[in-house]
């Protein structure tokens, strides 16, 4: 509900905020004091687009701010606030700021959100009726909802019936879909899984042959650096050269030299023992170095060997890992998704007869849905052109269109569609084709007046709705908003005494020098100030005994009412 309405330098208001209540509120003044600014400025917060011409002449801003709370949340207004980040519990602030430059800026609860944003929660918050398009019953979608609404659990159980059954439908799509509908598409997958995984398993992979071979391929890259310093080595420390004696004689013959020594002091049997060690180590060294020359002398064949199960292993690693266990990794995921194909075949089959079946279900539940949303739109029909009577529009018709769907969806198989024509002979159209705004608002208000209960929009505006209407329709009129404002909060912009007189609230908005300037002025009447106000409605400039006194009958009748 709308409980709170500020603007600051918006067309002619320079400053202005008020309360608003529960119930019907009406809005009254003269013709041209700025009664529908206000209802701009609402359009405005909802997301209705915005002109640098509205703001306030000699300023470069202009601010409306709005504030609504709620008992209770539509689970889908819930879902997009939460995805702002607002808690759903909180009360809604909004506001929209306009500028000369054209840049707008939108907040919802302080955070600054884009246009489409604040316009999808305001189809949530306000039904504007009148020289603004902000209904949303001109939605397709809101209609069919309504009118299954309006069906009670006839329509709804059938409803949910088959929106159980598409749910089931869905999910077997989708594991179709996974198990690859097309028979030949499964087998073009098997073949491929195949292939790579007999490719993986014939190569025989294993992490530590690919690191020997790596490093068997440095040692023959580097074969001949290394035959030379083992060849080295092997002569310095065990064969010599004609010029010079190798080391382990040269060793030998120091440990001699100590041991002789040892005669004089003992100690030197210590180091000779040490240089005994050492000259035995180094003899089983030169071994090993003649020994790994042996070894080392690879043919040209055994380093080609090596080059190609190297590259068996740097194709696989391209092809399906960037490592030999992704490599094993996906090996497995093949034969898994081999297993599973060669039993999707079975499950295919008893999934195609499973869909089969519902799709029968379907059938069925859409003809009971379609014949019960009928006649559920039959009574609206009915009702609509009786109330549509009532309200001055004895020519007008009213039906509900139903189209075949191309594909069904969540809701069934059709769409619907609300139609209206105001006068004998013309075919009738779209709501959203209608241009008097005096008979959108008046369509709405016999729409709402039906769907009342069912409608839950908390706040609903009416622009004019008695323009061009007197004598008993403008009576009916009033008599329909304040049946509907027990169900709604209803805002009503109105030049009718009768529907002033109906009101649970009223405001009276004016135009006042300021200065050298006019400005916009609002004002909560008390019942003498509704008084004064209705008197004028009814006698125009001048309010007499007379009217006062038929101001007063107005608003007792409507006391007695209440």
């Amino acid at each position: 509900m709308l409980v709170f309405l500020s603007m600051k330098n918006f067309a002619l208001i320079e400053e202005l905020s008020f309360d608003l209540h529960p119930g019907l509120n009406v809005l009254t003044g003269e013709t041209g004091a700025g009664k529908s600014i206000v209802v701009g400025a609402i359009s405005l917060l909802l997301g209705e687009r915005a002109s640098s011409e509205q703001i306030r002449s000699g300023y470069d801003k202009a601010l409306i701010e709005a504030a609504f709370t709620w008992s209770g949340v539509q689970p889908a207004l819930a879902a997009k606030l939460g995805e702002i980040g607002v808690d759903p519990a909180e009360n809604l602030i909004v506001s929209r700021e306009i500028s000369s430059s054209g840049r707008n800026v939108c907040r919802v609860n302080a955070r600054m959100v884009p246009l489409s944003t604040l316009k999808e929660i305001g189809r949530f918050l306000v039904d504007l009726h009148g020289q603004h398009s902000h209904q949303s019953l001109l939605f397709a979608e809101q209609q069919l909802l309504l009118l299954d609404e309006f069906g009670g659990e006839n329509v709804l159980t059938e409803r949910r019936h088959w929106q159980s059954l598409y749910q089931k439908r869905q999910k077997i799509q989708q594991m179709l879909r996974e198990l690859g509908e097309n028979p030949r598409e499964r087998a073009r997958r098997l073949e491929l899984l195949s292939y790579q995984q007999d490719e993986i398993e014939a190569a025989a992979l294993d992490p530590q042959e690919e690191e020997r071979l790596q490093q068997k391929l440095a040692l023959l890259d580097n074969q001949e650096k290394l035959l030379a310093a083992v060849h080295r080595a092997y002569h310095e420390l065990y064969q010599g050269e004609p010029e010079t004696i190798p080391v382990l004689d040269r060793i030998i013959r120091i440990k001699d030299e100590l041991l002789a020594l040892s005669r004089f002091d003992p100690e030197f049997q210590g180091y000779a023992a040490i240089l005994e060690e050492a000259s035995a180590g180094l003899t089983e060294l030169s071994h090993e170095l003649f020994r790994y020359q042996d070894r080392l002398a690879f043919s040209p064949e055994e380093r080609q060997e090596t080059e190609d199960r190297l590259e068996t292993y740097r194709n696989l690693k391209r092809k399906y890992g960037q490592t030999v266990q992704e490599v094993l990794a996906f090996q497995e995921r093949c034969q898994k998704e081999i297993e599973d194909l060669e039993n999707s075949e079975a499950r295919a089959t008893e999934l195609e007869k499973e869909r089969q079946t519902i799709e029968e279900q379907m059938e069925h539940c859409g003809v009971a849905l379609f014949e019960k949303r009928k006649a559920a739109a039959e009574t609206v029909e009915s009702l609509m052109i009786e109330l549509l009577q009532e309200l001055g529009m004895s020519g007008g018709k009213f039906q509900v269109s139903f189209r075949q769907k191309e594909k069904p969806d969540r809701l069934g198989k059709e769409d619907v569609e609300f139609l209206f024509s105001a006068n004998p002979g013309e075919a009738p159209k779209p709501l959203s084709k209608i241009i008097s705004a005096g008979e959108m608002a008046r369509v709405m208000l016999a729409l709402k007046s039906i769907l009342a209960e069912q409608d839950q929009i908390p706040t609903l505006i009416f622009d004019e709705i008695d323009s061009g209407i007197g004598g008993k329709t403008i009576q009916r009129v009033a008599e329909k908003l304040a049946d509907l404002s027990a169900y709604h909060q209803v805002i009503c912009v109105t030049h009718s005494p009768h529907i002033a007189g109906k009101a649970h609230h009223q405001y009276n908005i004016y135009k006042e020098p300021s200065g050298s300037r006019t400005v916009t002025r609002l004002k909560y009447l008390d019942t003498d100030m509704r008084i004064h106000e209705i008197a004028r409605m009814l006698g125009g400039e001048e309010s007499s005994e007379i009217t006062k006194r038929h101001a007063e009958k107005l608003l007792e009748k409507e006391q007695e009412r209440a």
